[in-house]
């Protein structure tokens, strides 16, 4: 007989190891690259065996791909959504890229997977035509940009080179500022790029 109940064993989540893999793999992939990442590499990281590894994931090619779209679902999504408030399509372009630039300065790791990764061996992309995350970009801006001609905010041009245009500036931006050593002030940029975009750079008669 016990004069006290034995304690309650505290409950404990299940581990979401899937997870843990993609979140360990993106900062190993941000650090190494793809090419000199291993899978015995990221299994260290995450602190799970390698065979776990192999449960979520078929191989390392599968792998970047899951981090990319994990990514860009919590990340880049968020930043979509905050926007969506936004009547002025111009308004609205230049508050995701400002969010954008944020997200890369607070979390350098992504802002280096995000930029690198993007740009992989050919054999990677004949392993993987289908991998493109900037579709993903062009499309969200495209939809923004042709908003904001049909609105009259922003004379007719072709849309594809002025997405192109769009977000080669922003590419570029993100680019420099990890060659920089993350010195570079990337918001004021953007504002310029937004002005620019506003007024253009044709001479007025």
């Amino acid at each position: 007989m016990h004069l006290y109940p034995k304690p309650r064993k505290k409950s404990v989540m299940p581990t979401d190891y899937k997870l843990k893999i993609l979140s360990a793999a993106i900062k190993v992939f941000a650090q190494k690259g793809y090419n000199n990442t291993t899978m015995s590499d990221i299994s260290l990281n995450a602190k799970v065996g390698i065979g776990t590894l192999y449960n979520y994931f078929r191989n390392k090619d599968d792998l970047l791909l899951q981090c990319m779209k994990k990514t860009i679902e919590d990340e880049i999504v968020q930043i979509q959504e905050a926007s969506e408030s936004i009547k002025d399509p111009i308004d609205k372009l230049h508050n995701f890229f400002v969010k954008h630039g944020e997200l890369i300065v607070s979390k350098p790791y992504i802002a280096k997977f995000l930029v690198v990764e993007l740009r992989q061996s050919e054999s990677f992309y004949k392993r993987n035509p289908s991998f493109n995350p900037m579709h993903y970009y062009m499309d969200y801006v495209a939809k923004i940009l042709k908003g904001a001609m049909d609105k009259g905010r922003i004379r007719k041009v072709d849309l594809d080179s002025l997405v192109y245009m769009v977000i080669g500036s922003m590419d570029m931006i993100f680019t420099q500022w990890l060659i920089s050593g993350k010195t570079l002030e990337i918001t004021p940029l953007i504002n310029n790029i937004r002005n620019i975009l506003k007024v253009g750079i044709g001479r007025e008669q």
